[in-house]
């Protein structure tokens, strides 16, 4: 693409003009595209040198974008960025030799060696991340700007994408969640005309601005090789949002001199395409301009250059004096835990030996602080019955009674109550801001909630079904489990995601799996299953106090079964397992809908001289694997049982460290494993049933470890 094509009368710069901005602010624009400049020149040395472990994007060539786009903004808005992030962070105002540190990965570096050069965050800053995700951070901007608009702090976000991200779902996603609700957002599209290596005009029909039309946002294209061109349309959108006039779209015309990343040999493009753009040098350019206008003098200009090279050379300096992150630190920020709290032992992977005990902690802060009358942990349950939904229910009414920063986000979730009427008259006690429906979006439901988390609110977001999760896996997986790691602990992401799950409805295969071995592989997730209306509400209520995101799995045959609940708000502890029922013949694991069909097993082979210890999870991760290894020292048998498949299920887990652990000398027969088969659910009721283990495949397979016939 020549430069020719690329612009238009619309967007071809003028030299007459400076805003009207101030000197010193002339000033500071031009000294920020100068550091930019300096330091991705010094990152890429510092590659060559052998010094950057991965690889990086460099910014060079577009300093304007970000420097235009973020002098528009006030001190505190927030931006998301992307993996070509450097010159957001920098013109944001972050530290460059913590930046260079975490370059070269060190632990001064800004996210302590653990994000390197694709994840430059800041967030107490208001650099919400860079992301190495093509439109990773779409949806936590637009969540960001849902905090901004419910807590009223008059904040605009500003989330800065690529080209290629303009094809992503996210991209359409958030921007009909962002338009539909108002909120104060702009969207900024850096168009450097590829995407790796395949051009832009071969992947849009249409100018990324003009499908802001479809989404009812005002959209425009700039040349994003000048500055101030830049941060007049920025302004006009920065300045549109905070009037509460909602989001917009800009197009950010420009173009990289380097290649994709640094192992890119460029051969899509040729040397005369890059050297005509190199001649509109944005740094060149405004300089020129500022001299021009007698705003700096030559010598000024070399002086502001002098200074940001000087700048650079001491940030590295400082990152090569930095010390290297220590191996014995490993899994330090993978979660949030309570400053007087240490992370359990099955958060931190098994260790051969012992397994520790659970150990009772204070409740959590957020728990204490929000409820000023509380019934505590696990208190006795009373004589009051509730079904699981109403159990749900009122767990997350008395949270949102209690504090105002708790939402609710999903599908259908408002007067319709949800898909199986879990969330009924919520939306008339607490009205639509906080009882949020939603388009058919489930990823921008988990990005928009994965930030709304991490600025301030708590969202409780509900999938229609567990299956349906599956379109929501990139920004659970790849973002809310991930941001806190590698953002070096610097920030926490309080969610929860509730997963009606498994079978037995007759829904068939798409809307009856049990997924919740998937999320236990996944670090940074937490995985709750409750079985009884009692921990539905004290495990609902503890996941929501826990500042970690919460894989809250709500198996749907409990939803109408009824149990003993207290009134009060309390918790059931995450990572604590219950002992149903005491035995001294077999140990049977379960969780969730198995549970209960554990207890009747259980019932069942005591009249016939079998006594069953069942032991109910509650918590997948953490899990409570010191109970287990006490009741198989004791009856020297164990079966676990669960709905998921077999194969690759949770209960492979539990029977490796039960065998690593001092309770294999204790095995007096083999680990019994029952688990769902190997197959999508069916709609028969009799082939659905045999899908799964049932009550008498417990009572089967208790019976024959009992008797030693395994």
């Amino acid at each position: 693409m020549t430069l020719a094509e690329t612009l238009t009368p619309s967007i071809q710069a003028t030299d007459d003009r400076l805003a009207g901005l101030p000197r010193e602010k002339l000033i500071e624009m031009l000294r920020q595209m100068r550091l930019i400049r300096a330091f991705e020149e010094a990152a890429e040395q510092q590659y060559f040198a052998g010094k950057v472990h991965g690889t990086m994007h460099l910014y060079i060539g577009e300093e304007a974008c970000a420097v235009g786009c973020i002098a528009a903004l006030e001190p505190r808005d927030p931006i998301t960025s992307t993996h070509r992030g450097h010159g957001h962070a920098i013109a944001r105002g972050q530290d460059v030799r913590e930046m260079m540190a975490e370059l070269l990965a060190k632990r001064t570096g800004v996210c302590r060696g653990l994000g390197g050069s694709m994840h430059m965050a800041d967030v107490e800053l208001g650099n919400l991340g860079a992301n190495g995700i093509v439109s990773g951070g779409m949806g936590s901007a637009v969540g960001a700007a849902l905090s901004a608009h419910l807590l009223k702090t008059g904040r605009v976000v500003m989330c800065f994408f690529g080209d290629g991200a303009a094809n992503n779902g996210n991209f359409h996603e958030t921007l009909n969640m962002a338009a539909i609700w108002k909120l104060p957002v702009v969207f900024v599209c850096e168009n450097n005309q590829y995407a790796m290596s395949m051009p832009a005009q071969q992947a849009l029909p249409v100018r990324v601005a003009d499908r802001a039309a479809a989404y009812a946002m005002p959209g425009v294209r700039v040349d994003g090789m000048d500055v101030i061109a830049v941060y007049r349309e920025a302004r006009k959108a920065v300045d549109r949002a905070r009037a509460g006039f909602g989001p917009s779209l800009i197009e950010v015309l420009t173009y990289r001199f380097k290649g994709h990343s640094r192992s890119d040999k460029q051969v899509y493009r040729t040397k005369e395409e890059v050297k005509e753009w190199q001649a509109r040098d944005p740094i060149q350019r405004f300089e020129a301009l500022l001299i021009e206008h007698g705003v700096i003098t030559p010598a000024e200009a070399e002086q502001i250059q002098a200074q940001a090279q000087a700048a650079i050379e001491e940030a590295v300096a400082f990152a090569d004096a930095s010390p290297e992150p220590d191996p014995a630190t490993l899994l330090d920020e993978v979660y949030y835990e309570e400053p007087a709290n240490k992370m359990d032992n099955a958060l931190r992977g098994l260790t051969l030996g012992t397994p520790k005990p659970f150990t009772e902690r204070p409740l959590p802060t957020w728990f204490t602080r929000t409820f000023s009358q509380h019934a505590g942990s696990e208190p006795p349950p009373g004589t009051r019955e509730l079904t699981g939904s109403e159990a749900l229910r009122e767990a997350m009414a008395q949270a949102m009674d209690a504090a105002p920063n708790v939402i609710l986000i999903g599908e259908d979730i408002g007067k319709y109550g949800g898909a199986f009427g879990v969330t009924l008259g919520l939306y008339d006690r607490f009205g639509p801001e906080r009882v949020r429906d939603t388009p058919i979006s489930e990823n921008a439901i988990a990005g928009v909630s994965f930030g709304a988390g991490m600025t301030g609110l708590v969202p409780i977001a509900e999938f229609q079904f567990q299956d349906f999760v599956t379109l929501a896996m990139e920004q659970i997986v790849l973002q809310a489990a991930k941001v806190r790691y590698m953002f070096g602990g610097r920030t926490i992401c309080q969610m929860v995601v509730r997963l009606p799950s498994g079978s037995g409805t007759g829904a068939a295969a798409q809307h009856s799996e049990s997924l919740e071995s998937w999320f236990v592989n996944v670090p940074g997730l937490k995985v709750v299953m409750p079985s009884t209306p009692y921990d539905m509400k004290g495990l609902l209520l503890a996941a929501i106090a826990d500042q970690n995101p919460i894989i809250f799995v709500e198996p749907k045959l409990l939803y109408k079964s009824k149990g003993p609940v207290p009134e009060l708000p309390y918790i059931v502890p995450i990572g604590k397992a219950a002992i149903r029922r005491p035995g001294r013949d077999v140990t049977i694991v379960s969780a969730g809908t198995t549970a209960p069909r554990a207890v009747e097993a259980a019932e069942q082979l005591a009249q016939e001289g079998i006594d069953c210890e069942v032991i109910d999870l509650r918590s997948l991760k953490p899990y409570d694997l010191h109970a287990i290894v006490q009741s198989v020292k004791k009856t020297g048998r164990l079966l676990i049982a669960h709905e998921a498949p077999l194969l690759g299920g949770y209960g492979a887990e539990i029977a490796a460290a039960v065998a690593q652990s001092e309770a294999f000398a204790y095995l007096e027969a083999p680990i019994v494993r029952l688990g769902g088969a190997d197959t999508p659910i069916p709609y028969n009721r009799t082939m659905e049933r045999a899908a799964t283990p049932q009550t008498e495949n417990i009572v089967e397979y208790a019976r024959k470890l009992a008797r030693l016939q395994i």
